[in-house]
């Protein structure tokens, strides 16, 4: 059953999502060229690791780890305080790349982008794979930095595609082999599917991104709401979210949060994340010129009880 593929349309769309690697850590050893090959850290300021090199999480280094830890399993660790100016831009310039390249450009965070690049062979000459191909080595000869790409029909797809070969990987998942990479894919790595809601699937007997898949439409429906059924069309390779190229230049709100897996109670960890949840969201706030009025932080606990404060 599961060596039948989901569709046989392979290339009616290519969207390809690009993901820097390690891209704060990266930056830095960008700019100072003495740091490549040396276990980066950023988030000194805050005491815990905003993001680390690949060579650092090779020593064990994980993203929201105290620095102290950090010393007892990685002594020769570079910390340094996070310089969010010079990566904005980097993430600048590393769009302004894949707009060379196509003009459907979605700048998704400050370290990844979907492009549409569907139809694109004939004006560039090129498969779809050397014009993903291209647009990483062009990143990488430019910035100094890495980034791993995944091209398929749908964003949802070409997402899981781009995490498959970290880092500096470029993974193709036309529609024939959609089922070969979802096989094996716990349904919480997908894209929009939280802890929550792959806990309830696991219930239903519902384990692997595949097994999502190849359910039925009605069974979708029944137990799910309508951000789950986009996804399942997605993950059947039917493109239903566009890449929205349009640059937004007013918001009513802008917000970044934080699960923590497993919770914590720790208190200097969760400021901390809320320091580095407010740094991002002012990041997106300074590249459209906005200010905010007014500022709200909440906290949710374990039993989904909200707490939370509003600064003027």
């Amino acid at each position: 059953m599961n060596s039948q593929p989901l569709t046989i349309h392979s290339w009616h769309k290519a969207i390809l999502h690009v993901d820097a690697d390690a891209f704060f850590a990266s930056c830095e050893q960008a700019i100072n060229p003495k740091l490549k090959g040396r276990p980066v850290i950023t988030g000194k300021e805050r005491g815990i690791v905003s993001a680390a090199s690949y060579e650092a999480k090779a020593r064990g280094v994980k993203r929201g780890m105290r620095l102290f830890e950090v010393k007892k399993i990685c002594p020769d660790a570079v910390l340094l305080p996070s310089n969010y100016e010079t990566y904005s831009l980097f993430s600048v310039r590393m769009f302004e790349i894949l707009r060379r390249f196509s003009p459907d450009v979605e700048e998704y965070s400050i370290d990844e982008a979907f492009a549409d690049l569907t139809g694109l062979r004939r004006s560039l000459h090129s498969s779809y794979e050397k014009i993903a191909s291209d647009i990483r080595i062009t990143i990488e000869r430019e910035l100094g930095i890495t980034a791993s790409a995944g091209l398929s029909l749908t964003k949802v797809l070409a997402k899981i595609g781009s995490k498959h070969k970290k880092p500096n990987g470029l993974t193709l998942i036309p529609g024939m082999e959609i089922h070969n990479y979802l096989d094996k894919l716990p349904v919480e790595k997908v894209w929009g599917i939280g802890l929550n809601t792959s806990a309830f699937l696991r219930k239903l007997g519902v384990n692997t991104a595949l097994e999502f898949a190849r359910k039925d439409e009605e069974f979708i429906k029944k137990h799910l709401s309508k951000p789950f059924l986009e996804i399942w069309h997605e993950l059947n390779g039917r493109s239903i979210y566009p890449v929205v190229a349009e640059s937004k230049n007013n918001y009513r709100s802008i917000s970044k949060t934080k699960t923590f897996t497993p919770p914590s109670s720790d208190e200097a960890f969760i400021f901390a994340q809320l320091s580095k949840n407010l740094e991002n969201a002012c990041i997106k706030a300074r590249r459209h010129s906005l200010a905010a009025a007014e500022l709200i932080v909440f906290l949710r606990r374990q039993d989904f009880r909200d707490t939370g404060i509003k600064l003027n």
